[in-house]
């Protein structure tokens, strides 16, 4: 039986596009170093990463200015934003993720069915695969 994203995944870590503040540093102090950023709908729009929080530091703006939403990219290494995030599906076999995790140098990777978050994967979730 092989290993897929849904085997591994942690459900319900993710960042509101409104979160800022002290929610963005206590959600981003714990497991992930990246969360992805859902909208009203738990649709995923985009991903925050501590290099997003270091640009907006290097701008000399606060966490408290920004929200998740301002500081998100799509999770693409040649770009910052698009309509389409970097996700997988909940069926994806694990070494698909861990090619597209490595691809996109990502530490957090989104699993979505119908567009919706339904977990998330951590690099460290991998190491045992």
């Amino acid at each position: 039986m092989s290993v897929a994203a849904k085997d591994l995944m942690l459900k319900g870590a993710s960042l509101h596009v409104e979160d800022r503040g002290s929610t963005l540093v206590k959600k981003l102090s714990g497991r992930y170093h990246a969360l992805p950023v859902v909208n009203d709908n738990r649709e995923v729009v985009g991903i925050v990463t501590e290099a997003s929080i270091l640009r907006a530091l290097r701008e000399e703006k606060t966490i408290f200015q920004c929200t998740a939403g301002s500081l998100m990219t799509c999770g693409h290494l040649e770009h910052d934003s698009c309509r389409s995030p970097v996700t997988v599906s909940p069926d994806t076999p694990m070494k698909d993720v861990l090619r597209t995790m490595l691809r996109e140098q990502l530490s957090t990777m989104p699993v979505v069915q119908d567009r919706v978050l339904v977990g998330v994967i951590n690099r460290k979730d991998l190491a045992p695969y």
